[in-house]
Formats: C-alpha cells, structure tokens, sequence
C-alpha cells in the first residue's frame, strides 16, 4: 500500500511539529540561563547550568535526527511565523503544501510535555 502524497501522515505532523517546537526550547532555555546568572552566587547554580546545558545538547542531537527523518520523507519547513497568538507553520510534504497553527497555550503545555519526557530519559 502506498502513501497518498497530498497526505500527511500523523508521523509526518508530529515530526513537524516537535522539528517547529524544539529550537522555540532552545530559545528559552538560553533566556532562562541568562536569568540564572543573576545567581551565581547560589549554591545550586552550577548544578541548574550542567542540567540546562545538558538538555540543550540533547535537543540539538535530537533536532539533527530529525532534520535527517524530515529529508527522507520529503518533508520542507517553508515558513515559520511567530506572533502574539502562537506559531503558524507553512510546510511542504512529498511537494504539496500544508500548514498548521499552534495557539500559545498549546505551544506551552507541548513544550512543558517535552521538557518533563527529557527529564525521565
């Protein structure tokens, strides 16, 4: 059985999906240890930087796995826009174009969701 090329799969949108989300974790991981730094002084500081460090390294090995996976399915993120209301994502799958919008709220309990599931790997 063959795949319709104008549909995407539920593997292709999660792929998509979590490829979309990951950087914006990144982003606010690196804000989170600039706020660290007001506290240096803190006795738990250096082990809160390791730990942060750590997941960043594994959300960049992760996001070249995923990089991978996207070209092997035909998958292109076109478009990424962010504004006040969430994230809306313009892709192309196997050369049809989708797209899909993410409301803030959605981003924040996913990335919430990821964070804790790295936390338990």
């Amino acid at each position: 059985m063959s795949i319709n090329p104008r549909v995407e799969t539920k593997e292709d949108i999660q792929l998509i999906k979590r490829y979309t989300l990951l950087p914006l974790l990144l982003d606010m991981l690196a804000r989170d240890v600039e706020q660290m730094r007001l506290h240096q002084d803190k006795i738990v500081y250096h082990h809160v930087i390791w730990y942060l460090h750590g997941v960043e390294a594994s959300i960049f090995l992760e996001l070249q796995s995923m990089k991978h996976q996207l070209k092997q399915r035909g998958i292109r993120i076109l478009k990424t826009d962010t504004n006040a209301l969430g994230i809306d994502v313009e892709y192309k799958v196997r050369g049809y174009i989708h797209h899909f919008v993410m409301l803030r709220s959605l981003i924040k309990a996913e990335l919430l969701t990821t964070l804790m599931n790295m936390r338990r790997r």
